[in-house]
Formats: structure tokens, C-alpha cells, sequence
């Protein structure tokens, strides 16, 4: 094994530079011939430096252990060739099995060593749901190339494991430190960032294609009911001056008022499917604007249910709730069942209906239809009094408790890091479930550690009403009873929890782009992350599995596919390509989805 200079010229330039190869010299019945082993591209080592760097490639390959040291740029050249080398060999075919059941070796044990290691466990999830939705499929029906179809695949798993932008997700692709390059099929060498821009720009020209063939995928899979649905707005920013006339100065969650938005308007379904999407200008809360956005998402929705003769009835958060609003869902000829935004003065006498029953209290209903619409004045079993002091408590609790976290990040001992801050948090979420809610928490890090945490209320009216120990809904279905009416108003906390899930999973905050294509890429492939999300969500949700993705995700990342390298008796090199054994939550995830507990095979290969 030796190294040789080779000159290549490039295709596109012209240019002529100098590489390196690997090579080795083999025996033929016709005389010794070379073969190169390895392109090792630019090096910068003289020729001494060159011969020691191939020897010890060569001893990492066979297990041997080198009396004296090589320099540390030496030393580290060579493990990553050989690292690419070994990869290289155990992916050419050339197996000599690919599942062995009952090889015996004698080994040493001194010599035995692991490699090449990789997460393995978020990575096969987000393939899976991938391949469960069809989306290689749906992608060449809409006219992508094979290489375009991986490039996406790589740029969508990416936005589900490390969200973040596409030079985030090259960046972090090119590490290696994960084993998509297996699952994808595609070589981490061969991917370039402007090849995934090109490949991100590609999904834009086909947008509508790809959500209408994702919407019919996911009735199949799941047998989705489309009766409710339910819109929600979010905004992004940028850093930079991008050229786009829809990006606009607007009222940004994260204070940005110094940086331009733009707005993604998503329709979802009651089990919280997304079913359109669209980009607007970063200044959608203008009230005309809203209208004119509400409008041609409704319009567009209800054209398609009303080809499968459907009704859809719109759920309102109270937020949003207007007579304007209403009026338009009205001229549509949508149902609706909201808050009514409207005082109440007097409750009007009736008969009472039991609606919910539960060990933290009961809501009764008294039901009004004098008006053309039906109102429902819901009361809890508790007064209003006693309502306002619950609230007042566990809002005290929570915001003391969320207080006290944030004077440990200035205290000397406190914790600090910022995945325990996030656990933290999250344990008091589920602690203060029914206020937490309504609560936006963000917490500002720099180099893995919290630097402060800040919160506030998301929607004051909502706020209210929950706690206000009475409220009216209003719909305009008077053929469902109370408890339907009351149950599908009460979907609303369950389908907003995907919108939070967008936010917060997928990292949904600033972006560097200029170019508006670019940017509607961006947000386009963080809608298709989403569908993905939501398989597996829906997947593992029926089999009782309800952690969050978050969760789910960072305890995945405990498996790992690694390469075992000994030396047998005979002094030949075994290398074997594994994966490593599940944990028990590794165990019930993969169980649920009817995956592997060892979801990639076992490659094994002598030399």
C-alpha cells in the first residue's frame, strides 16, 4: 500500500490540480498491477511524510499496534482514511455475510476495537414515517430525479432530527457522526450545500401537488374524519436585508421588531394533520390582511371538501373569534363553533346538561337557540370566585417555580446547562399542565449553556375565559347536541399543541436567506418535517406512547450502528458493521411501529 501523486484537471474550470491516491499493488497471473484503494484529494506532506502516513493506514486496516508514534497530523490523517477506507470495503458487496448465525473465531482480545460509530435510532424513525407516506413516491410523480428525491429526503430528516437551516443540516451531515448516509444511500462526499439549496428550490414548483398527494395519503393510512378544522399564523425572521416583497416589518413573538417576517398560514384537520400551507407578508396581523388571508385559505379548503361532500365546520380560538370572521365563514357557507367575544350579562334559565365529569370538577350547559345560532352558557361546578383564586394560585406556582430556575442560571452551583434547564421546564409543563398552556417560554443559550429565561401569557382573552368559571360557545350547528358542541370547541386545546409542536420541534425562528424562493423553501420543507412528525405522532399516540417528539428523539439517539474490528488467529482483519442493543424505550418505540429492534443488518467482512 503506497500513496501516489496524481493531476486531474476540472471539468467546469479548466483548472489543473495536484491529488493524492491510494494505492496498492496486487498479483495477476499476467504480472503485478495497481488498483487505487482511495482519493485522497489535496495533501499537504512531503514524501517521507507520505510513505509513513500509508504504512500506518495500512496498520489501522490490519489491527497492528505501531512501537513508535507517528505526529498527530499523521495519526489522524490515517484513522480517517482508514475510516473510509473500511466503510468503503464493507458497502462494496464484497460480504462474506451479511448475517452470520453461528461463526466461531478466535480472536484477540487485545485487538479488538470499535469504529465508525453513528446514531442510528431518530435516524431509521424519520425514514420510516418517510417511506410510510409514500414521499419517495409522491416526489417522482411530481417530476423530481432519483438525486433530487434523496437530497430532499436527507434535507426533511434533517429538519426532524436537527432543526435548523439547510447549512445547519449540510454542516451537520457532513460530521458523519450519523448514520443517514446508510439509510439515505447517498455518500456525505457527494453532497454539496448548493446542491441541497437546488434540491430545496425544486419542492416549491411542485407544492401543491405534494400536500393534495400527502393529504390523500394520510386519509388512507389513518382513516381521517376532515369535519373540524382549524388555522393558525406564525411568523419567522431573517437576519440580513432580504430581497422579497413579502417580507415585512410586523409584530414579531421574539421582540424582533428590528428584523423584516414573513408569515406561514397552516390549515390542519382535528387529529392535527397539516392539509395547506402558504407564505404571506410578515405583517399578516393587520386586521384587512387577516381577512383577506382567512379568506383564501377557507376558500381553497372548503372548494376540496365540498368535492367530497362534506361540510367542514371551523373551530375559533376567542382570539380570533370577530363577527367579521364569522360573517365571512357564514358567506363561505362554513360552520362554525367558537368563544363568543361578547359580555355576558345574564344567564337565561333552562334546563341543565351534563356535558363532562371528570375528578377535577364538572361542566354543565345551558343551551340557547331564541337568536338563529345556538349559544351554550357553560359553567364549571365551582364559582366564579373560587375559579379566579385556582388560577391565581397555580399561575403563583408556576411563575415562582419558572422564577426560581431562572435565578439559578446567576447563581454559582445552579444549574446551568441548557438541556437541564429544557427538562426542567418541561417537568413544570407537565406539572402545571392547565396554565402552562397558555404560557410562551423561551430560554436564550450560547454554547450549550442558559443564559436567561423569560415568559408571558400567549392569549389573554383565553386565558380568561378558561378560568372565569363560565362562558359562552356559539356555533351555528343546531342539530349537535351540547357535548358535541362542547367536545369539538375542546379539540381546539389538542390540535393547537401540533401548532406548538411546529414552533418548538422544528426550531421555527430565524432564518438567513434573501432570495424569497429560498426563504418559502425553507418554511415549505419544515411543513413536510411536520408531516412526518405527526405519522409518528399519530402512529405511536394509538399504541399509548405519548411523549413528545423531543423526548423521543433524544432518547433514540442512545442506539448506534458501529463497526467491531479483531484480529482472528489466522491474522486476518474481521471487520463487523452492527447495530447496538436497544434500550427498553428503544424496545417499546420500535415495537410500536412494527420496526427492527436492530434496524439496520449486519454486515461482516474478512480480509
Amino acid at each position: 500500500m503506497f500513496i501516489r501523486k496524481a493531476r486531474k484537471t476540472d471539468q467546469a474550470t479548466g483548472t489543473k490540480c495536484v491529488c493524492y491516491q491510494l494505492v496498492e499493488s496486487y498479483r495477476t497471473p499476467n504480472g503485478p498491477k495497481q488498483r487505487i484503494l482511495l482519493d485522497l484529494g489535496r495533501l499537504d506532506l512531503d514524501k517521507q511524510q507520505l510513505k509513513i502516513l500509508a504504512k500506518r493506514i495500512d496498520e489501522i486496516l490490519k489491527g497492528e499496534r505501531r512501537l513508535f508514534g507517528v505526529s498527530q497530523k499523521i495519526e489522524s490523517l490515517a484513522r480517517h482514511f482508514a475510516s473510509m477506507l473500511r466503510k468503503q470495503r464493507l458497502h462494496s458487496g464484497n460480504v462474506e455475510s451479511s448475517e452470520p448465525e453461528g461463526s466461531w473465531e478466535n480472536v484477540n482480545l487485545d485487538m479488538i476495537a470499535v469504529q465508525n460509530v453513528r446514531t442510528v435510532g431518530a435516524e431509521v424513525v424519520g425514514a420510516w414515517a418517510f417511506d410510510t407516506l409514500g414521499m419517495a413516491k409522491i416526489l417522482q410523480d411530481a417530476g423530481l430525479g432519483e438525486r433530487d428525491i434523496a437530497l430532499v429526503k436527507l434535507l426533511i430528516l434533517g429538519k426532524l432530527i436537527h432543526p435548523g437551516s439547510e447549512i445547519e443540516i449540510y454542516e451537520w451531515f457532513s460530521m458523519s457522526q450519523i448514520a443517514l448516509e446508510e439509510i439515505i444511500g447517498i455518500d456525505a462526499r457527494d453532497v454539496s450545500l448548493t446542491s441541497l439549496y437546488r434540491a430545496c428550490d425544486s419542492l416549491i414548483d411542485h407544492k401543491e401537488f405534494i400536500e393534495e398527494a400527502l393529504t390523500q395519503k394520510e386519509r388512507t393510512l389513518f382513516g381521517l374524519g376532515e369535519n373540524l378544522i382549524l388555522f393558525d399564523l406564525t411568523n419567522t425572521y431573517f437576519e440580513g436585508t432580504p430581497v422579497s416583497s413579502k417580507a415585512k416589518h410586523g409584530a414579531s413573538k421574539e421582540k424582533r421588531t428590528d428584523s423584516p417576517l414573513v408569515t406561514l398560514a397552516l390549515i390542519i384537520d382535528e387529529d392535527g394533520f397539516a392539509k395547506w400551507s402558504k407564505v404571506f407578508a410578515g405583517n399578516i396581523s393587520e386586521p384587512a390582511t387577516l381577512k383577506t388571508v382567512l379568506g383564501e385559505m377557507l376558500h381553497h379548503f372548503n372548494q376540496k371538501m365540498s368535492i367530497m361532500g362534506k361540510r367542514v365546520m371551523v373551530v375559533f380560538d376567542a382570539g380570533v373569534a370577530t363577527e367579521v370572521h364569522l360573517n365571512m365563514v357564514r358567506e363561505m357557507g362554513l360552520d362554525y363553533v367558537c368563544i363568543d367575544r361578547r359580555r355576558i350579562k345574564d344567564i337565561p334559565q333552562g334546563d341543565e346538561q351534563l356535558v363532562h365529569e371528570c375528578p377535577s370538577g364538572i361542566v354543565r350547559t345551558i343551551r340557547d337557540e331564541s337568536s338563529g345560532e345556538v349559544f351554550l352558557y357553560c359553567t364549571s361546578g365551582r364559582g366564579q370566585d373560587e375559579e379566579e383564586a385556582i388560577k391565581n394560585k397555580l399561575q403563583k406556582d408556576f411563575e415562582q417555580a419558572l422564577q426560581r430556575i431562572a435565578e439559578g442560571l446567576k447563581k454559582k452551583g445552579g444549574i446551568k446547562r441548557y438541556e437541564k434547564i429544557l427538562e426542567r421546564i418541561g417537568r413544570l409543563k407537565e406539572k402545571y399542565g392547565p396554565i402552562a398552556y397558555f404560557y410562551e417560554i423561551n430560554v436564550t443559550e450560547k454554547n450549550g449553556i442558559a443564559q436567561d429565561i423569560s415568559w408571558s401569557i400567549k392569549n389573554e382573552l383565553s386565558f380568561d375565559v378558561k378560568f372565569a368559571g363560565f362562558y359562552r360557545l356559539r356555533s351555528s350547528r343546531m342539530d349537535l347536541s351540547d357535548k358535541e358542541l362542547w367536545d369539538l370547541y375542546n379539540m381546539l386545546t389538542n390540535v393547537e399543541d401540533s401548532f406548538q409542536s411546529l414552533k418548538d420541534e422544528f426550531a421555527f425562528e430565524s432564518v438567513y436567506y434573501q432570495v424569497y424562493q429560498e426563504i418559502e423553501g425553507h418554511v415549505f420543507l419544515t411543513v413536510l418535517a411536520y408531516h412526518l412528525l405527526w405519522v409518528i405522532q399519530k402512529t405511536l399516540h394509538e399504541k399509548g406512547i405519548r411523549h413528545n417528539w423531543k423526548t423521543l428523539r433524544e432518547s433514540l439517539s442512545g442506539q448506534f450502528i458501529i463497526t467491531t474490528t479483531m484480529v482472528n488467529d489466522k491474522g486476518q482483519v474481521i471487520n463487523i458493521r452492527h447495530t447496538s442493543e436497544p434500550e427498553p424505550m428503544h424496545v417499546t418505540i420500535y415495537q410500536a411501529l412494527g420496526l427492527s429492534l436492530k434496524p439496520l443488518k449486519t454486515v461482516r467482512k474478512i480480509e
